[in-house]
């Protein structure tokens, strides 16, 4: 059955949005700049397995994993639009908190 263009508009901006919680759950693991090497591994491994996570989640509420090429079109593009836009200012945001919470040790 074919679904209505309404339909595919609302899961185009459902899966755009999931890329941008994507971007923002993959940032949130490195803000951190002052790490040993396995805790990186460690962070990037858990952030990994979050995101993934959250795309099959987010895809199961958003279209029953009906997957369209559309899907991983808005997902990337949530993506891309998180990592030239908010990213850099969520970055600037973490840092600052690093500073609070004197992880830093600079």
């Amino acid at each position: 059955m074919p679904s209505s263009v309404f339909e595919q508009i609302s899961d185009f901006t459902s899966c755009f949005f999931l890329g941008f919680v994507v971007g923002v759950v993959f940032d949130s693991f490195f803000f951190k700049r002052i790490l040993k090497r396995r805790t990186k591994e460690l962070l990037f491994f858990a952030s990994s397995i979050l995101s993934t996570v959250v795309l099959i989640a987010g895809l199961m509420f958003i279209n029953f994993y009906t997957l369209k090429w559309y899907t991983f079109l808005a997902i990337a593009c949530g993506i891309y639009v998180y990592k030239n836009t908010i990213s850099p200012l969520y970055k600037g945001f973490l840092k600052k908190v690093n500073k609070v919470l004197s992880f830093n040790k600079r």
